[in-house]
């Protein structure tokens, strides 16, 4: 399967190979069967995502899933139909069972903030609390927020790297004018601000971690996985440079 920098999703048609697949509101995709086998609840059945890397041939297994992991060149992607055993499989995004994956921590929430930053209209800062799932992923959380207070968010989804945030609160990127939706975390552990590899639909936020949206203009220094508009991208360097989920 050839695929470009950007999540496991496979879209050439490969003879033989079928998967259907499941997207839960707090945890992106999972897989629910592949060539015709499905995984099952009640026989704790599932399929795990390992990968053999391709510089030295170990074979790990991602603590993301189909949705977030992002390939190596000659990485070799493997789907294993297998039996959850509690303690042989850790508490991971490569299960293809949200019950699997949060382990009994389906009703564990963890608390985070969400500012969003606007220094290009000069408008105020708007900070938010909003709790998010065990592990799950920040899009969770931002459609939890969207349904109980004065925040509001579109997103497209990119056939090859996921979701790419439009607009916040009605302001959205521009490609003529450069401007797009940064994604800055301010971690809750020391403080430091850092700019994440993936973008909402594939970041796990930590607890008390506080979530920056920066509405900003590209630069060359902007270009990494927390870019929220393709287009931007697309317009400058040539090619899709931005790796979400």
């Amino acid at each position: 399967c050839r695929i470009q920098r950007g999540p496991y999703r496979c879209h050439e048609k490969t003879a033989g190979f079928n998967f259907n697949y499941t997207d839960d509101p707090n945890y992106g995709p999972f897989l629910v069967s592949v060539n015709g086998v499905a995984g099952n609840n009640t026989e704790l059945t599932f399929w795990e995502l390992l990968v053999q890397t391709g510089g030295n041939g170990t074979i790990i297994r991602p603590d993301v899933g189909i949705g977030c992991y992002i390939p190596e060149p000659n990485d070799r992607i493997i789907l294993k139909f297998t039996e959850f055993v509690s303690g042989s499989h850790s508490v991971s995004g490569n299960s293809s069972n949200p019950g699997n994956l949060t382990a009994g921590n389906t009703s564990r929430l963890d608390s985070i903030e969400l500012v969003v930053v606007n220094n290009i209209s000069n408008t105020t800062n708007k900070t938010y609390s909003t709790d998010i799932a065990f592990r799950g992923v920040l899009i969770g959380a931002m459609r939890r927020l969207q349904t109980n207070s004065g925040f509001n968010f579109t997103y497209t989804d990119d056939p090859n790297y996921g979701p790419f945030l439009v607009s916040v609160n009605g302001v959205a990127g521009n490609n003529t004018e450069k401007t797009f939706w940064e994604l800055l975390v301010q971690t809750g552990g020391n403080g430091t601000t850092i700019r994440p590899d993936v973008g909402i639909g594939c970041y796990i936020p930590k607890q008390n971690d506080r979530i920056i949206l920066n509405f900003t203009k590209f630069t060359t220094n902007s270009a990494s996985g927390s870019c929220t508009n393709p287009g931007v991208l697309l317009f400058l360097v040539g090619l899709f440079f931005c790796f979400l989920i």
